[in-house]
Parts: structure tokens; C-alpha cells; sequence
């Protein structure tokens, strides 16, 4: 497997750790101490979801369905821009509705959104500010 793509899965990863570690935690079960987790089998990327546990297919399809996918829609784009990036390495962010990491309606406060594209640009996920 590519080594650009393993990296750019940690990136993601990490970035979704941050997201779980602030705010309305998502991403993160209390419950089971679990947290969500990208990972590439057999060259498809899937979501590992937080609270079903479950594999979810991280395409847009019809017949996926988001089975397994305990998440609303703004994040269910978020989850299809990183996979977006971990397979090309494009700049993603927003391009599957929603906004992506600088959507206003995550109910996080302002300043866990600043810490949160603080990482995401660290690790390449984010170039700069909104739409750029």
C-alpha cells in the first residue's frame, strides 16, 4: 500500500481524535471508552463508527445507506472529505456538503473549532481559511 495514503490516514485519524476530544465529543463513546477510526481494507477506506462499532463503506453510494453510521449528515460529508483525501491527497475539505471543518453548525464552541483546524492544518488536511 501506498505510503502517502497510510500517512494521510494517521493525519485524519488524528484529526478525529481532536474532534472527539472537544466539544460535543463527537466521534467519541463514553460508554464504551471508544472512539471512531478511518482504516484502509484491501485498498477501500471505512469508517469504524464510535458507538455501532460497526464497519461503515465511506462512499457515497446508493446501496450503502450510511448502515452502521450513528452520525448526522455534517458529518457524514466530513467522513467522505477525509476519505476523499486519504485515496487522492487533494484538498477535500467541504466537498461533500456541508462545509466541512469550517461549517458553522457544529454546536462547538468557537474556540474548539480554531484548535480543531489547528491540527487539521498541521497535518495537510486544511490549506489555510475558509474556502482556501
Amino acid at each position: 500500500m501506498d505510503n502517502r495514503k497510510i500517512d494521510r490516514l494517521i493525519a485524519v485519524n488524528k484529526i478525529i481524535h481532536e474532534i472527539a476530544n472537544r466539544g460535543r465529543r463527537f466521534f467519541y463513546d463514553q460508554r464504551r471508552n471508544r472512539y471512531a477510526q478511518m482504516v484502509i481494507e484491501k485498498h477501500k477506506v471505512f469508517f469504524i463508527d464510535d458507538y455501532t462499532g460497526e464497519r461503515v463503506y465511506a462512499y457515497n453510494t446508493g446501496l450503502n445507506d450510511h448502515r452502521g453510521f450513528s452520525h448526522g449528515g455534517t458529518m457524514w460529508g466530513l467522513i467522505n472529505d477525509f476519505r476523499e483525501f486519504i485515496v487522492t491527497g487533494n484538498h477535500t475539505n467541504g466537498n461533500n456538503g456541508y462545509g466541512g471543518l469550517y461549517c458553522p453548525h457544529w454546536g462547538y464552541p468557537e474556540e474548539d473549532m480554531k484548535a480543531i483546524r489547528a491540527v487539521a492544518k498541521e497535518v495537510g488536511f486544511l490549506k489555510g481559511e475558509a474556502n482556501g
